[in-house]
């Protein structure tokens, strides 16, 4: 603009020139610049004008372009929304089926059942390398007479080279049980019954109960709130010890920060 203004300037000034110091026969070359210069200046007028008219058009364009965009990446954000809630309600739903899963076993932990069976089990010595401790977790315990390893009803016994005090007999439960009860089967041929006699029962540290007395089945009852890892059997007495079968009940298991 200041370029057109230095021009219009100039040409004004020449103007006023011819003006002054010019004859009155050349006015009409004058009034022909004047018609030059006006065309001039409506030509570039016109020009502006188409100029603007395509910066606008671009800007239109270019807003379109960004608001093209905005939707996309609204639709975007709205897919991704859907799909947050789409998690968020299979969460809930996976939440509910934990919830679900943890009430059954939870129902499960609470109901007493058998515990000791084909669990691991030692002992401190094993008669004739026969009697092996196994035997008191098998599950078979048959009120038939003879209970050698080949027979079908075979038993625990522990006392080989040591027929005194401290024979033991352990089974492992494999986790932390609240106990109900413990059943001994004795075996039944013979007198050798009563090698059960002075047997001590433990669960853990705690004392369950104690044989007195010659039977073929021994039921003991854990009090209220006897929780244990592991069954112990000691031979209070200077005599070997011998059970068909060793069954543990209880429910569980727990952990200890529980109690």
């Amino acid at each position: 603009m200041s370029a057109l203004v230095l021009v219009l300037l100039s040409c004004t000034l020449i103007v006023a020139a011819n003006a002054v110091n010019t004859p009155p026969a050349e006015e009409t070359d004058a009034a022909i610049d004047i018609a030059i210069l006006k065309e001039y200046f409506q030509d570039q007028a016109r020009q502006g004008t188409a100029l603007l008219a395509l910066q606008i058009m671009d800007l239109v364009r270019e807003v379109k372009d960004i608001a093209d965009s905005v939707r996309k990446l609204e639709e975007k954000m709205d897919a991704i929304s859907v799909e947050q809630k789409s998690i968020v309600s299979s969460m809930a739903a996976v939440s509910t089926g934990v919830t679900s899963v943890e009430e059954k076993i939870d129902v499960i932990r609470s109901e007493v059942r058998l515990i000791s069976q084909h669990k691991l089990t030692w002992q401190n010595s094993t008669w004739r390398d026969v009697y092996h401790p196994d035997f008191a977790v098998d599950g078979v315990y048959t009120l038939v007479e003879g209970h050698s390893g080949s027979s079908s009803n075979p038993m625990q016994k522990s006392g080989q080279d040591m027929n005194k005090k401290g024979n033991m007999l352990i089974i492992d439960l494999g986790g932390f049980f609240k106990i109900h009860s413990i059943k001994l089967w004795n075996r039944i041929d013979g007198s050798y019954s009563s090698y059960a006699m002075g047997v001590l029962i433990y669960a853990d540290d705690q004392l369950i109960g104690s044989i007195h007395d010659d039977q073929r089945l021994y039921t003991f009852r854990a009090n209220e709130g006897v929780y244990g890892s592991k069954v112990y059997l000691k031979q209070s007495l200077d005599q070997y010890m011998n059970f068909i079968e060793v069954q543990v009940f209880g429910c569980g298991p727990y952990s200890e920060d529980e109690l």
